[in-house]
């Protein structure tokens, strides 16, 4: 399992538009081991990660995978609802709201299922691209690409 990955599954994708995907927090992950004791939840930070991890799937299957990774630059408007813990599954819902300044622009939305259900985030994230080397480059897309393939639904894909 890749701990810094929290999303599981691509179920539904429009270019250039809209990604909405999934997570479970499972108990095992090593970040619920103090945070916190008695009372695990997922942390804030981590949700908000998903999202950016959303969003830059979108981008990066938008632009062919040419531009394969991208970076938080701002959040705005970043709201928190319900804890995520441990069984819960995440659906997590991106959609592309334009850009300004060199970075794209995302309304973000994850919703949490099982114990506390509800709205866990709400955020506009804005992203940039990351700069590679050119031989660094192929190896960042082939990367993506592959890990694209590996978390999409093919059914759901436009």
């Amino acid at each position: 399992m890749n701990s810094f990955r929290f999303i599981d599954t691509i179920s539904d994708l429009k270019k250039d538009a809209a990604l909405s995907a999934s997570f479970t927090l499972t108990g095992e992950e090593e970040f619920l081991k103090d945070h916190f004791s008695g009372f695990p939840v997922m942390p804030g930070v981590l949700l908000l990660e998903s999202a950016r991890q959303a969003a830059s799937l979108l981008s990066a299957y938008s632009s062919g995978f040419e531009t394969p990774f991208f970076r938080l630059v701002r959040a705005e408007d970043v709201r928190f609802g319900h804890f995520v813990r441990p069984g819960a599954s995440l659906a997590i819902r991106v959609t592309r709201a334009g850009s300004e300044g060199g970075a794209s622009v995302f309304d973000a939305r994850i919703d949490v299922s099982g114990e506390g259900s509800g709205k866990a985030l709400s955020a506009r994230l804005f992203l940039a691209p990351v700069d590679f080397s050119e031989d660094q480059k192929k190896a960042a897309s082939d990367g993506a690409r592959s890990l694209f393939g590996r978390l999409a639904a093919p059914a759901r894909i436009a």
